[in-house]
């Protein structure tokens, strides 16, 4: 996994947009387009997995398979990544978003078009939010939706729940699943 140095990437947290930990409105020279919706956006983002912490979006020479994980470059091109940084420090591994007809373009758009795909593709979401990198060892680790349930007595949820568009059955294992 690439050790890219944070001033290479932006950063969406709770607090703010970030370029190298300062406050950013520009990455890479060009202005950061949607910089008043990325907090709201990334709000969202934390509904869907509150242990996430940081968004992390990279304009990178290194293209990938789309919402797909990979090891983007730190040098500037025109393909846009993302990855996560959870609560207890472990990162989600880079995952490719898309490409754009130039370099400066991907500076302008990545930040806003990753935040908004990991919210509203759940293909894209799930490959963000899925393996999770040790930040110790660099060696994957539990699903995120494993950490997130960890400490959840799920015996009390026992059943089927609609959330939304989705229905989740939540069973004791090697329960029958007929009625």
């Amino acid at each position: 996994m690439a050790n890219i140095p944070n001033t290479e990437y932006i950063t969406i947290n709770k607090d703010g947009v970030f370029v190298g930990e300062k406050p950013a409105t520009k990455y890479r020279g060009e202005d950061i387009c949607w910089l008043l919706g990325l907090q709201k956006k990334f709000a969202d983002i934390q509904r869907l997995n509150k242990n996430v912490a940081e968004l992390h979006v990279l304009s990178s020479e290194t293209c990938g398979e789309s919402a797909k994980p990979g090891n983007p470059s730190g040098k500037h091109g025109l393909n846009a990544w993302c990855r996560v940084k959870f609560e207890n420090g472990n990162f989600g591994a880079w995952v490719f978003y898309n490409n754009y007809a130039s370099a400066a373009n991907c500076a302008y758009f990545c930040a806003g078009d990753c935040t908004q795909c990991v919210r509203e593709n759940a293909d894209f979401c799930s490959a963000v939010l899925g393996a999770v990198i040790d930040k110790q060892n660099s060696q994957p680790k539990q699903n995120a939706l494993t950490n997130a349930l960890k400490d959840t007595d799920l015996s009390k949820l026992i059943g089927t729940h609609k959330i939304g568009a989705y229905e989740i059955v939540v069973r004791k294992s090697g329960q029958n699943t007929r009625g």
